[in-house]
């Protein structure tokens, strides 16, 4: 199966400081397959991704190495081409959706602007697909969404408004951050669905978390990283059943800890 999203070689680091804060990784995120990143907070996990849909300060953050989406390399596309690739072709879901939206702004106004914004549809055209996207994701009172200002939403309800606008152009990549970790159980456990369905359709994800239940229960690829590089990939059966290093072996163990304490509270 072709490769939709190819980094290779990808180093981030800050204007001026030859340290770098991600070094040299390479991956691949295929159509129809999940791969998750997981590594603790401060591995690089969420810099990998701002540089990939380029919301990295160029004045602050050096990037280098490449990022092809289907051949052609983002890195080198000008603002101009980015703007009609990022968004329509590749999507992210943010970590804190309240930090997300325009708090000025309705929720209908954000999706309509989106669409607008990569597509000829009317304005009319556009508040009909938003509208079928949020009743895709099983939302209720749709118009009464549309209508609504981010803050007056749940976290839960703003995720899966989230989740809609990644998906209604179409995409054949979508890069979730950290997407369930503020989220309770129930919520996370429509998101994840969401998620298996996207790859049911031929969506590829990038799923980037620090919970590897998470990742046990979507993801078919799995890298670890540390300290901004790639220490341990493998299938996640490889991943779970054999790990070959210490560091992943001790997130493991952190996980497994974690499950036991919940339920000795329950």
């Amino acid at each position: 199966m072709k490769n939709s999203l190819e980094i290779k070689d990808l180093n981030i680091s800050l204007v001026g400081n030859k340290n770098p804060l991600v070094q040299n990784l390479s991956f691949d995120v295929r159509k129809g397959k999940i791969l998750g990143i997981v590594g603790e907070s401060g591995s690089g996990k969420t810099l990998t991704c701002k540089a990939i849909i380029k919301l990295l300060n160029e004045k602050v953050f050096k990037v280098s190495g490449s990022i092809k989406l289907d051949g052609n390399n983002i890195l080198t596309m000008s603002e101009k081409q980015s703007r009609a690739v990022i968004g329509k072709d590749i999507s992210m879901i943010m970590q804190n959706p309240m930090t997300a939206f325009n708090p000025m702004m309705k929720i209908g106004q954000h999706i309509v602007e989106t669409i607008k914004a990569h597509t000829e549809l009317t304005k009319k055209q556009a508040y009909a697909l938003g509208s079928s996207a949020l009743e895709e994701m099983n939302l209720q009172r749709v118009a009464e969404i549309m209508n609504s200002y981010p803050h007056t939403l749940s976290g839960g309800m703003l995720q899966r408004v989230m989740i809609a606008i990644a998906l209604m152009l179409e995409p054949s990549i979508i890069i979730a951050d950290e997407a369930t970790t503020a989220l309770d159980v129930k919520n996370q456990a429509i998101i994840l669905e969401q998620f298996q369905r996207m790859r049911d359709i031929g969506i590829g994800l990038l799923v980037v978390t620090h919970d590897f239940g998470v990742i046990a229960q979507v993801a078919d690829d799995v890298l670890v990283m540390k300290a901004g590089e790639i220490i341990e990939q493998g299938s996640v059966y490889q991943i779970f059943y054999n790990p070959k290093t210490e560091y992943t072996k001790e997130l493991l163990q952190s996980r497994f800890l974690v499950d036991e304490e919940q339920l000795c509270l329950v």
